[in-house]
């Protein structure tokens, strides 16, 4: 089995990467990808874990993507962890997201909302700080039922406590990851349109900038979501991708090991990526 979208400490999930490749050979995976928020901090745990108990390991990030309307987020895959121009843009997106996050404590003090910075940093294990663990802050003491309720109410876009942040456009996203090496991938695509016939332009256009690969099977999607998805993949020449998105404790419904592929399709993301077959 194979899962190719993934997070760690690193960014907003609770198990570290070497915990992550370990409950991922546990699940049953046999490639698995760590693909944390706008960092590659995770990644030589990671890999060198996978590497210790067998697991295929593959390099991999999510960046956000700024869009007219919805949410685009861009998977990369296999590509160099090392490549400096690549981290430079993920030290611009670090950076972005700390003025962001200070802006989001602001706005919950201008709401009356208690909440101090060390409240929420404290649900974070390494430099990244995301709206996930204010949410966790909030649930905590006990201002939030749980994650969702707290984006619900505070932290979505459109709440009260929500606040932008820098990203890049989707051309440079696709081509910073294809110039480190990799394969560019759509992550979760009902996100940027849940329309499957209004939806399929946007991928196309997408994949005119160079993306390779879409994801058709997820968490969230149902069978009939998937074979939509499958059939805009086919008619587009994309690679159907695989991906949980699993966090552990802030999405305790999404697991791993929980998305079987056919053989073909498997198939078909190890030759994208260079892999063993």
């Amino acid at each position: 089995m194979i899962d190719l979208h993934t997070h760690s400490t690193a960014s907003d999930g609770s198990l570290s990467p070497r915990e992550l490749a370990r409950a991922g050979k546990a699940a049953g995976l046999d490639v698995m990808a760590l693909t944390d928020h706008d960092c590659a901090k995770g990644l030589g745990d990671f890999l060198d874990e996978a590497g210790k108990i067998g697991l295929v390991g593959v390099p991999g990030v999510e960046l956000s993507a700024e869009v007219p309307r919805g949410q685009l987020h861009l998977v990369g895959l296999g590509f160099d962890p090392s490549n400096p121009a690549l981290n430079a843009h993920f030290r611009a997106l670090l950076q972005g997201r700390a003025a962001r996050n200070q802006a989001i404590l602001r706005a919950f003090r201008d709401n009356g909302v208690p909440l101090a910075w060390e409240e929420v940093r404290a649900f974070a294990g390494d430099e990244l700080v995301s709206r996930v663990h204010f949410a966790q802050a909030l649930v905590a003491k006990g201002l939030a039922a749980d994650v969702k309720d707290a984006f619900a109410r505070f932290l979505a876009k459109g709440a009260p406590c929500y606040r932008d942040r820098p990203r890049l456009a989707p051309a440079d996203c696709i081509a910073a990851i294809r110039a480190a090496g990799g394969v560019a991938v759509m992550a979760h695509p009902l996100s940027l349109d849940p329309d499957p016939a209004t939806l399929a332009p946007k991928v196309a256009a997408l994949r005119d900038l160079g993306l390779q690969a879409m994801e058709c099977h997820y968490s969230g999607y149902g069978a009939e979501t998937v074979v939509a998805l499958l059939r805009i993949a086919l008619r587009l020449g994309l690679v159907p991708s695989v991906g949980s998105d699993f966090h552990g404790a802030p999405k305790p419904d999404i697991a791993l090991g929980r998305l079987p592929v056919p053989r073909e399709t498997e198939a078909r993301l190890r030759a994208l990526l260079r892999l063993p077959a």
